[in-house]
């Protein structure tokens, strides 16, 4: 039987809003699975943003390619986060995004193309190593 550890530093803090107010509003299981894993992969690595394949997303959500595009699809819709495609085509790597306060000016300087996807791209790798 599972049973959650007693909490540590090694968690995820996660504002009370999204219980609160996002959950509730969130109609499926796929988006809502989606939203968590974007939040563990960003938050909780203290990172504004993560490039996250298809095959990792499935991976870590344990839903079908089908249900992790409509949920990834319905967060972008409803303005809960946002993506940023850098690379070649055919072969792009993708960025999400919580929308957050964090993130917003990022995401203005992307869509109104101050700053270059591929670019963006370089500077997290960067930052990753």
């Amino acid at each position: 039987m599972f049973r959650l550890p007693r909490p540590q530093k090694n968690y995820t803090e996660v504002p009370n809003a999204v219980f609160d107010v996002l959950i509730p509003s969130i109609p499926k299981v796929s988006p809502l699975k989606c939203y968590l894993v974007l939040v563990r992969k960003t938050w909780g690595w203290q990172k504004v943003g993560d490039w996250l394949s298809l095959s990792q997303l499935t991976d870590l959500t344990r839903l079908s390619r089908p249900s992790v595009i409509s949920g990834m699809k319905w967060l972008e819709d409803n303005g809960l986060v946002w993506s940023v495609k850098a690379g070649k085509l055919g072969s792009e790597k993708v960025m999400y995004f919580l929308c957050s306060e964090e993130t917003e000016q990022l995401e203005r300087s992307i869509k109104e193309g101050v700053i270059k996807p591929d670019t963006l791209f370089k500077k997290m790798m960067d930052e990753r190593n």
